[in-house]
């Protein structure tokens, strides 16, 4: 006899449930813009070695592409920021083209013209009514 246990087990293993789903949705690409700023990075960016005594680690610097990005649906407007490597290509996101895109709390996942998924961070969310 197989035991119930085995067999949500065996079902919640196999089926999607939601599982990497996203809730995709399209929008247009409003604006688009790259700026080169020096970045910290490495072990001294983080704030968790300074402070309470103990010696600060110097970070290390780089230069790098900002990208922001702002993508607008019928009620919502999202500005958005990818830090990268210098001349790194990335979303070829054109102004007034369709974007598709997923949000997640402070995320944006950005499907390109090969399916392939980009993450971006949200800097700012308007609701437009």
């Amino acid at each position: 006899m197989v035991k119930p246990f085995l067999i949500l087990f065996v079902f919640l293993a196999v089926s999607p449930l939601g599982a990497g789903e996203r809730h995709w949705q399209t929008g247009k690409w409003i604006d688009v813009s790259v700026k080169r700023r020096m970045v910290d990075f490495g072990p001294g960016a983080s704030p968790f070695g300074a402070g309470s005594g103990r010696p600060s680690t110097p970070s290390m610097k780089a230069q790098a592409d900002v990208k922001t990005y702002v993508i607008e649906t019928d009620t919502l407007r999202l500005e958005l920021e990818e830090v990268a490597q210098v001349n790194t290509r990335s979303i070829d996101a054109v102004i007034g083209l369709p974007a598709v895109f997923a949000l997640e709390k402070n995320t944006v996942y950005v499907r390109d013209s090969d399916n392939v998924e980009h993450k971006l961070r949200v800097t700012k969310k308007v609701n437009i009514h």
